[in-house]
């Protein structure tokens, strides 16, 4: 299968689970960034701890490379920013957006030209930029298991595991606080 094919399949349907489960609505992450509603926080984790078992034997037999980026740290703060602003005054972060558009929310369009928007004008600015903010403090391909000196399969299987944790500590937390008050975490 064509891997954008593939990409297209499955990120429709991420897609899909995003729009069932809720969290293509600004409400759900709003309070997911106050930490009210862990709904969409628990997804995502989740989601990237089932990516890591599903992913990382493949990389362990050396049939699939996750294709390490460079470490640059300004520009990585700086695009953090603007995506956490974004995403705060928005409500959505790409891929929500995208759901939230395939669920009809017209709404949306504005955020995505935005985000389109932005990209045009990165790659414009990209090469001027770069002595700037990608090349000062920029530490080449950098990756935890390389760090530590350690099989990547059990790096990341490990931290897949913490991440499990963390979700099940918050549901936990959920649901004692809604065995105290059933409001206090829907949208």
């Amino acid at each position: 299968m064509n891997i954008l094919l593939l990409g297209l399949v499955t990120g429709v349907g991420f897609g899909y689970v995003l729009q069932r489960a809720g969290v293509s609505d600004c409400a759900c992450l709003f309070n997911a960034l106050n930490l009210r509603n862990t709904k969409a926080i628990k997804l995502m984790a989740t989601a990237v701890a089932v990516g890591i078992f599903i992913l990382y034997p493949f990389v362990a037999l050396g049939g699939l490379s996750l294709g390490a980026k460079n470490l640059n740290v300004l520009s990585l703060v700086i695009g953090g920013a603007i995506f956490g602003v974004g995403f705060a005054l928005s409500g959505l972060c790409p891929g929500t957006a995208l759901a939230a558009l395939g669920a009809g929310k017209k709404d949306v369009l504005y955020l995505i030209a935005g985000g389109l928007v932005g990209s045009f004008v990165y790659a414009l600015v990209y090469e001027p930029l770069k002595p700037i903010l990608i090349d000062p403090l920029s530490f080449g391909k950098v990756t935890l298991p390389d760090l530590l000196n350690l099989p990547p399969l059990l790096v990341g299987y490990v931290f897949a595991l913490v991440i499990l944790a963390v979700v099940l500590l918050l549901d936990r937390r959920d649901q004692k606080a809604d065995a105290q008050d059933p409001t206090a975490h829907q949208i």
